[in-house]
Protein backbone atom coordinates (compact mmCIF):
# COMPACT_ATOMS: atom_id res chain seq x y z
CA UNK A 1 0.00 0.00 0.00
CA UNK A 2 1.49 3.86 -0.84
CA UNK A 3 3.01 6.04 1.86
CA UNK A 4 0.11 8.36 1.48
CA UNK A 5 -2.84 5.88 1.78
CA UNK A 6 -3.83 7.88 4.69
CA UNK A 7 -3.79 11.44 3.36
CA UNK A 8 -5.92 9.70 0.18
CA UNK A 9 -8.41 8.32 2.38
CA UNK A 10 -9.12 11.27 4.45
CA UNK A 11 -9.36 13.61 1.02
CA UNK A 12 -12.06 10.35 -1.26
CA UNK A 13 -13.99 11.20 2.33
CA UNK A 14 -13.96 15.08 1.06
CA UNK A 15 -15.08 14.35 -1.95
CA UNK A 16 -17.50 11.30 -1.64
CA UNK A 17 -19.37 14.03 0.34
CA UNK A 18 -20.33 15.99 -2.60
CA UNK A 19 -22.13 12.99 -4.04
CA UNK A 20 -23.87 11.64 -0.75
CA UNK A 21 -26.14 14.79 -0.75
CA UNK A 22 -27.25 13.92 -4.43
CA UNK A 23 -29.40 10.70 -5.67
CA UNK A 24 -28.09 7.38 -5.89
CA UNK A 25 -26.66 6.80 -9.05
CA UNK A 26 -25.19 3.03 -10.34
CA UNK A 27 -22.25 3.13 -8.28
CA UNK A 28 -22.65 2.61 -4.39
CA UNK A 29 -20.69 5.87 -3.28
CA UNK A 30 -22.41 5.49 0.22
CA UNK A 31 -20.82 2.60 0.74
CA UNK A 32 -17.47 3.72 -0.24
CA UNK A 33 -18.05 6.47 2.00
CA UNK A 34 -18.88 3.57 4.86
CA UNK A 35 -15.55 1.62 3.92
CA UNK A 36 -13.30 4.68 3.72
CA UNK A 37 -14.03 5.20 7.60
CA UNK A 38 -13.86 2.06 8.28
CA UNK A 39 -10.34 2.19 7.03
CA UNK A 40 -9.22 4.11 9.72
CA UNK A 41 -10.25 1.41 12.16
CA UNK A 42 -8.14 -0.18 10.43
CA UNK A 43 -5.00 1.90 10.60
CA UNK A 44 -5.19 2.09 14.72
CA UNK A 45 -1.95 2.12 16.67
CA UNK A 46 -2.10 1.46 20.44
CA UNK A 47 -4.59 0.11 22.45
CA UNK A 48 -7.82 -0.95 20.80
CA UNK A 49 -11.53 -0.10 22.19
CA UNK A 50 -14.22 -2.14 22.34
CA UNK A 51 -16.28 -1.53 19.85
CA UNK A 52 -13.44 -1.86 17.45
CA UNK A 53 -15.44 -3.44 14.43
CA UNK A 54 -11.73 -4.67 12.43
CA UNK A 55 -11.83 -6.80 15.12
CA UNK A 56 -8.77 -8.93 13.41
CA UNK A 57 -6.52 -6.28 14.48
CA UNK A 58 -5.20 -6.25 18.26
CA UNK A 59 -3.20 -4.05 20.36
CA UNK A 60 -0.05 -2.53 19.66
CA UNK A 61 2.74 -0.55 19.62
CA UNK A 62 2.02 0.03 23.74
CA UNK A 63 5.53 1.13 24.71
CA UNK A 64 5.77 4.28 21.63
CA UNK A 65 7.35 7.59 23.41
CA UNK A 66 8.75 5.42 26.25
CA UNK A 67 12.43 6.10 24.84
CA UNK A 68 11.72 9.48 25.99
CA UNK A 69 9.92 9.33 28.68
CA UNK A 70 6.34 10.14 26.74
CA UNK A 71 3.18 8.40 26.36
CA UNK A 72 2.85 8.50 23.15
CA UNK A 73 0.59 4.93 22.52
CA UNK A 74 -2.52 5.79 20.02
CA UNK A 75 -2.71 7.33 16.57
CA UNK A 76 -2.72 5.55 13.46
CA UNK A 77 -0.17 4.24 11.23
CA UNK A 78 0.50 5.69 7.47
CA UNK A 79 0.27 3.15 5.17
CA UNK A 80 1.36 -0.67 5.00
CA UNK A 81 4.02 0.19 7.38
CA UNK A 82 3.80 0.85 10.96
CA UNK A 83 5.18 4.41 11.23
CA UNK A 84 3.34 6.94 12.73
CA UNK A 85 4.50 10.17 10.49
CA UNK A 86 2.54 12.63 12.30
CA UNK A 87 3.16 15.23 8.99
CA UNK A 88 0.59 13.50 6.91
CA UNK A 89 -1.71 12.26 9.90
CA UNK A 90 -1.88 15.62 10.92
CA UNK A 91 -2.96 16.94 7.40
CA UNK A 92 -5.09 13.81 7.41
CA UNK A 93 -7.05 14.51 10.58
CA UNK A 94 -7.62 18.22 9.38
CA UNK A 95 -9.10 16.98 6.50
CA UNK A 96 -11.32 14.33 8.33
CA UNK A 97 -12.57 17.53 10.27
CA UNK A 98 -13.07 19.26 7.28
CA UNK A 99 -15.58 17.08 6.03
CA UNK A 100 -17.73 15.98 9.23
CA UNK A 101 -17.82 20.13 8.78
CA UNK A 102 -19.16 19.96 5.31
CA UNK A 103 -21.33 16.91 4.79
CA UNK A 104 -21.50 15.61 8.17
CA UNK A 105 -25.23 16.15 7.76
CA UNK A 106 -25.33 13.83 5.08
CA UNK A 107 -23.25 10.62 6.23
CA UNK A 108 -25.68 8.96 8.44
CA UNK A 109 -25.01 6.54 10.48
CA UNK A 110 -21.33 6.76 9.53
CA UNK A 111 -20.89 10.70 11.03
CA UNK A 112 -20.52 9.09 14.40
CA UNK A 113 -17.69 6.58 13.39
CA UNK A 114 -16.05 9.56 11.93
CA UNK A 115 -16.18 11.41 15.14
CA UNK A 116 -14.76 8.17 16.56
CA UNK A 117 -11.91 8.39 14.04
CA UNK A 118 -11.26 11.92 14.48
CA UNK A 119 -11.03 12.01 18.26
CA UNK A 120 -9.15 9.13 17.91
CA UNK A 121 -6.52 11.55 16.55
CA UNK A 122 -6.83 14.40 18.11
CA UNK A 123 -6.70 12.68 21.44
CA UNK A 124 -3.37 11.62 19.89
CA UNK A 125 -1.95 15.00 18.83
CA UNK A 126 -2.83 16.11 23.13
CA UNK A 127 -0.43 13.71 23.50
CA UNK A 128 2.42 14.96 20.89
CA UNK A 129 2.01 18.57 22.21
CA UNK A 130 1.17 17.95 25.77
CA UNK A 131 4.81 18.96 26.52
CA UNK A 132 5.82 23.06 25.84
CA UNK A 133 8.31 24.22 23.75
CA UNK A 134 8.50 20.60 21.84
CA UNK A 135 6.19 18.45 19.50
CA UNK A 136 6.27 15.08 19.03
CA UNK A 137 6.96 14.94 15.22
CA UNK A 138 7.23 11.05 14.26
CA UNK A 139 7.45 7.89 16.09
CA UNK A 140 9.16 5.23 14.51
CA UNK A 141 12.47 4.56 12.13
CA UNK A 142 11.28 4.39 8.99
CA UNK A 143 14.57 2.92 7.52
CA UNK A 144 14.22 -0.51 9.72
CA UNK A 145 10.56 -0.45 9.22
CA UNK A 146 10.47 -0.73 5.62
CA UNK A 147 13.34 -3.17 5.84
CA UNK A 148 11.02 -5.44 8.07
CA UNK A 149 7.11 -5.54 6.54
CA UNK A 150 5.03 -7.21 9.48
CA UNK A 151 2.50 -6.99 11.41
CA UNK A 152 1.86 -3.77 13.90
CA UNK A 153 1.20 -6.57 16.57
CA UNK A 154 4.46 -8.72 15.72
CA UNK A 155 6.67 -5.29 15.11
CA UNK A 156 10.29 -5.36 16.75
CA UNK A 157 11.84 -2.90 14.49
CA UNK A 158 12.63 0.71 16.40
CA UNK A 159 9.97 3.31 17.70
CA UNK A 160 12.03 5.95 17.80
CA UNK A 161 10.51 8.98 18.84
CA UNK A 162 11.41 12.43 16.73
CA UNK A 163 10.91 15.52 17.87
CA UNK A 164 10.99 18.84 16.78
CA UNK A 165 11.52 22.05 19.76
CA UNK A 166 13.38 25.46 19.67
CA UNK A 167 16.39 24.73 18.45
CA UNK A 168 15.59 22.40 16.11
CA UNK A 169 11.86 23.50 14.86
CA UNK A 170 9.52 21.90 12.77
CA UNK A 171 7.33 24.45 11.21
CA UNK A 172 5.25 22.47 9.01
CA UNK A 173 4.64 19.51 11.08
CA UNK A 174 3.47 22.01 14.29
CA UNK A 175 1.33 24.27 12.35
CA UNK A 176 -0.34 21.05 10.27
CA UNK A 177 -0.90 19.27 14.21
CA UNK A 178 -2.21 23.05 14.86
CA UNK A 179 -4.79 23.32 12.08
CA UNK A 180 -5.70 19.65 12.90
CA UNK A 181 -6.82 20.78 16.48
CA UNK A 182 -8.07 23.98 15.56
CA UNK A 183 -10.48 22.22 12.67
CA UNK A 184 -11.31 19.10 15.14
CA UNK A 185 -12.17 22.25 18.02
CA UNK A 186 -15.19 23.53 15.47
CA UNK A 187 -16.18 19.72 15.38
CA UNK A 188 -16.78 19.25 18.57
CA UNK A 189 -17.99 22.79 19.79
CA UNK A 190 -21.75 21.59 19.44
CA UNK A 191 -20.99 18.05 20.65
CA UNK A 192 -18.64 18.45 23.77
CA UNK A 193 -17.68 21.78 24.58
CA UNK A 194 -15.48 21.29 27.25
CA UNK A 195 -13.25 18.93 24.66
CA UNK A 196 -13.73 21.44 22.04
CA UNK A 197 -11.96 24.47 24.80
CA UNK A 198 -9.00 21.74 25.03
CA UNK A 199 -8.40 21.03 21.62
CA UNK A 200 -8.74 25.04 20.70
CA UNK A 201 -6.58 26.27 23.61
CA UNK A 202 -3.68 23.85 22.66
CA UNK A 203 -4.19 24.77 18.74
CA UNK A 204 -2.99 28.33 19.74
CA UNK A 205 -0.13 27.06 21.86
CA UNK A 206 0.97 24.80 19.20
CA UNK A 207 0.92 27.63 16.54
CA UNK A 208 2.67 29.99 18.35
CA UNK A 209 5.24 27.71 18.88
CA UNK A 210 5.52 27.10 15.06
CA UNK A 211 5.88 30.49 14.08
CA UNK A 212 7.65 31.56 16.70
CA UNK A 213 10.56 29.18 16.12
CA UNK A 214 10.61 28.86 12.63
CA UNK A 215 12.47 26.27 10.70
CA UNK A 216 11.87 23.02 8.38
CA UNK A 217 11.36 19.52 10.03
CA UNK A 218 13.40 18.39 7.37
CA UNK A 219 16.74 19.55 8.59
CA UNK A 220 15.49 18.94 12.41
CA UNK A 221 14.63 14.96 12.01
CA UNK A 222 17.00 14.27 8.94
CA UNK A 223 16.21 10.98 7.85
CA UNK A 224 12.93 10.24 9.81
CA UNK A 225 10.95 12.85 7.58
CA UNK A 226 13.00 12.02 4.05
CA UNK A 227 12.75 10.90 1.41
CA UNK A 228 9.55 9.57 2.88
CA UNK A 229 7.41 12.93 3.68
CA UNK A 230 9.97 15.63 3.17
CA UNK A 231 8.25 19.28 2.87
CA UNK A 232 9.34 20.37 -0.66
CA UNK A 233 7.70 23.73 -0.63
CA UNK A 234 8.85 25.27 3.06
CA UNK A 235 7.06 25.69 6.05
CA UNK A 236 5.37 28.89 5.17
CA UNK A 237 2.49 27.28 3.52
CA UNK A 238 1.69 25.58 6.82
CA UNK A 239 1.91 27.99 8.61
CA UNK A 240 -0.70 30.17 6.32
CA UNK A 241 -2.92 26.70 6.74
CA UNK A 242 -2.57 26.91 10.55
CA UNK A 243 -3.44 30.21 11.00
CA UNK A 244 -6.43 29.94 8.39
CA UNK A 245 -8.03 27.34 10.26
CA UNK A 246 -6.95 28.98 14.12
CA UNK A 247 -8.88 31.88 12.95
CA UNK A 248 -11.89 29.70 11.90
CA UNK A 249 -12.03 28.32 15.35
CA UNK A 250 -10.78 31.91 17.14
CA UNK A 251 -11.90 34.39 14.76
CA UNK A 252 -9.32 36.42 16.30
CA UNK A 253 -8.38 39.13 14.04
CA UNK A 254 -5.02 39.03 14.85
CA UNK A 255 -4.47 35.14 13.79
CA UNK A 256 -6.21 36.63 10.41
CA UNK A 257 -3.43 39.09 10.32
CA UNK A 258 -0.71 36.36 10.36
CA UNK A 259 -2.37 34.21 7.67
CA UNK A 260 -1.64 36.58 5.54
CA UNK A 261 1.52 37.57 6.49
CA UNK A 262 2.54 34.61 6.01
CA UNK A 263 0.78 34.26 2.86
CA UNK A 264 3.07 37.19 1.70
CA UNK A 265 6.05 35.15 2.79
CA UNK A 266 4.98 31.70 0.70
CA UNK A 267 6.51 30.76 -2.00
CA UNK A 268 2.91 29.35 -3.44
CA UNK A 269 1.64 32.63 -2.91
CA UNK A 270 -0.22 31.51 -6.08
CA UNK A 271 -3.71 30.47 -6.65
CA UNK A 272 -2.57 26.45 -6.28
CA UNK A 273 -4.85 23.37 -5.97
CA UNK A 274 -2.97 20.81 -7.66
CA UNK A 275 -1.49 19.22 -4.54
CA UNK A 276 -2.67 19.75 -1.36
CA UNK A 277 0.24 17.50 -0.34
CA UNK A 278 2.63 19.63 -0.71
CA UNK A 279 0.95 22.73 -0.90
CA UNK A 280 -1.89 24.02 1.40
CA UNK A 281 -2.50 27.56 0.25
CA UNK A 282 -4.92 26.57 -2.41
CA UNK A 283 -6.70 24.45 -0.08
CA UNK A 284 -7.18 27.56 2.03
CA UNK A 285 -8.45 29.64 -1.00
CA UNK A 286 -11.42 27.53 -0.61
CA UNK A 287 -12.68 28.19 3.38
CA UNK A 288 -11.53 31.37 3.98
CA UNK A 289 -13.33 34.34 2.36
Amino acid sequence: MGGKSMMNMAALMVLLGVTAVTAAMSNDYGDALTKSILFFEGQRSGKLPANQRMNWRKDSALRDGSDIGMNMVGGYYDAGDNVKFHFPMAFTTTLLAWSILEFGDSMGADLEHALEALRWGTDYFLKATSKPGMVVAQVGDPISDHICWERPEDMDTLRTTYVVNQTHPGSEVSAEIAAALAASSIVFNNKDRKYSMVLRLRAAQVFEFANNYQGSYNASIGRGACPFYCDFNGYHDELVWGAAWLYKATRVPQVLGLCCEEYSNSREAVFLISDGIQNRVGLTYLFLP
